[in-house]
């Protein structure tokens, strides 16, 4: 890989438009010797929209690998009307990556990324687990939007509580302490208090093992929450930052940019890494197949899911 920028991304496809926005803001910012090693984990992204995202990078200073996941891994964890699936996949970095790379940036798919990522890539890991930034809406995990258990899990109520969205992961460490399966089982112990998913479990594992950075790498909606900086946790000099000059914007809301009732400020930064020819039919074409689902009678959803139970088990037969 050599001097390669490794970036990670997840998605379904819900989120192949999104995704392409997002890895394409990403080569955008690039100079001409860098070179970026994107690895997508591929939750079941068509091959119409994988080949569109392919044309909306534009470029040969990026080597795309596609990364196929067992989703029967994830069969059991909580999901909500925006919180898909995929939203576990960065759990699984370290064993879905080849084993000889130690570090790697994970990006969530609703992001636009403003600046070169050569910065967040150089800064040191040292020996934490993560580097990330603090949630804007819950910077403690005694914060309100935290975790709801800190008390039980016995930490103290200043331990900060970051953002899943942008992440640097030292992947040889997440190896050698066997982190992913910790998360999972975390996952599984404590559903009853899980509310942000894959976030509330690497939060409740790594507490006080990350190093929190620069939050201009991870701009989020509810720093627009606050009417000044005087109402928020930044000095004035960090807010004017934050808001003004950005290292990625993030739009870690339900509201996304491609709906209709988005009310962002910065929602056109969005579209400004979108070819409009290679995706004008994306939004009729998920519409259309969100009503095929809907429309869907009962007998033919249960023998869906009864030919999908099949196909499993007879794959878990093979295996054995």
């Amino acid at each position: 890989m050599g001097n390669s920028i490794c970036l990670v991304c997840a998605a379904d496809d819900n989120f192949s438009m999104p995704l392409a926005a997002t890895t394409r803001s990403v080569v955008a910012n690039l100079t001409n010797e860098q070179h970026l090693v994107l690895y997508v984990i591929d939750g079941g992204i068509s091959r119409v929209n994988k080949s569109r995202i392919i044309q909306n990078l534009k470029s040969e200073q990026v080597s795309l690998k596609w990364l196929k996941v067992k989703k029967s891994k994830f069969k059991h964890l909580q999901t909500s009307s925006s919180i898909t699936i995929a939203a576990y996949y960065r759990i699984l970095i370290p064993e879905l990556l080849p084993p000889e790379i130690d570090k790697a940036i994970y990006l969530d798919s609703d992001v636009i990324v403003r600046c070169s990522l050569q910065e967040l890539w150089n800064l040191d890991i040292q020996d934490n687990y993560l580097l990330a930034i603090p949630d804007m809406g819950a910077t403690y995990v005694s914060s309100p939007r935290g975790l709801i258990n800190y008390q039980e899990l016995g930490l103290a109520p200043d331990c900060k509580y970051f953002n899943s969205g942008v992440l640097v992961m030292n992947l040889k460490k997440w190896r050698q302490e066997k982190t992913s399966q910790k998360i999972f089982a975390y996952l599984d112990k404590y559903k009853k208090y899980i509310r942000w998913h894959d976030q509330d479990a690497m939060n409740a594992v790594l507490a006080g093992q990350w190093e929190a950075i620069d939050s201009r790498w991870n701009q989020m909606p509810y720093l627009f929450k606050y009417p000044s900086w005087q109402n928020s946790p930044f000095s004035e000099e960090e807010y004017d930052h934050l808001v003004h000059h950005p290292f990625i914007v993030h739009f870690a809301s339900r509201d996304k940019p491609w709906h209709e009732n988005c009310s962002h400020p910065q929602k056109s930064l969005f579209f400004e890494h979108l070819d409009s020819k290679i995706w004008s039919t994306w939004q009729d074409e998920q519409l259309a197949k969100k009503q095929r689902q809907q429309n869907l009678d009962p007998v033919s959803k249960l023998y869906i899911s009864f030919k999908q139970k099949v196909k499993f088990l007879f794959k878990e037969l093979i295996k054995s």
